[in-house]
């Protein structure tokens, strides 16, 4: 609700995994063949097409989008099933959307971050489980999905998600740090 243009989706269809309660142990990971920036405005766009009328799709057909700048949004979420990878697996698995073309240019550093956390408190919560597998969609269907670039970060990925996915979950700490200090932070990386 945060970032959507508010379009409702036309049905839903539970996960049959994770809307009982027990976690899937297949991820599969996509791109979405677009530009990168602005995230927000990249991720309504991916909102628009695919609930624009005669769209195969009644919602976006992600259960989650990642922007190049690290920010990640819920689109049809965990307890939702996708419609993104086909070939029977969209019951059996979550779907992650890198948003860009990957098959042309390199994923950033904050963009394979993000999934990674996200993939490991997806771990941490249940919905995913401990040693599950992160594949391209083009192990399903004849497509070049998810770019050659990015199913070459793959093992990268799962480096990131690592032992911390079988932490106890904890509470996050409240964000207290300041937009400056946070822009000075961003700063001194980058000059490094």
């Amino acid at each position: 609700a945060d970032w959507s243009t508010g379009a409702a989706p036309t049905k839903v269809v539970p996960h049959p995994i994770t809307s009982k309660g027990q976690g899937v142990d297949l991820v599969v990971l996509h791109h979405s063949v677009t530009g990168q920036s602005p995230s927000m405005d990249r991720a309504r766009a991916i909102e628009g097409y695919h609930q624009r009328a005669g769209s195969e799709f009644f919602d976006i057909a992600y259960n989650y989008l990642v922007a190049v700048d690290g920010t990640a949004f819920e689109a049809r979420g965990p307890y939702t099933q996708g419609g993104a990878t086909g070939a029977g697996q969209d019951k059996l698995s979550l779907s992650v959307c890198a948003i860009g073309n990957f098959e042309t240019s390199h994923p950033p550093i904050m963009l394979l971050d993000t999934i990674g956390e996200l993939l490991s408190d997806l771990v941490k919560t249940g919905l995913v489980k401990p040693g599950f597998k992160l594949q391209p969609h083009s192990d399903f269907k004849a497509t070049a999905c998810c770019g050659a670039h990015l199913k070459t970060a793959i093992p990268s990925i799962m480096s990131r998600v690592g032992s911390t996915s079988k932490a106890t979950p904890v509470a996050a700490p409240p964000n207290t740090y300041s937009c400056e200090q946070k822009l000075r932070w961003i700063e001194q990386i980058l000059a490094m």
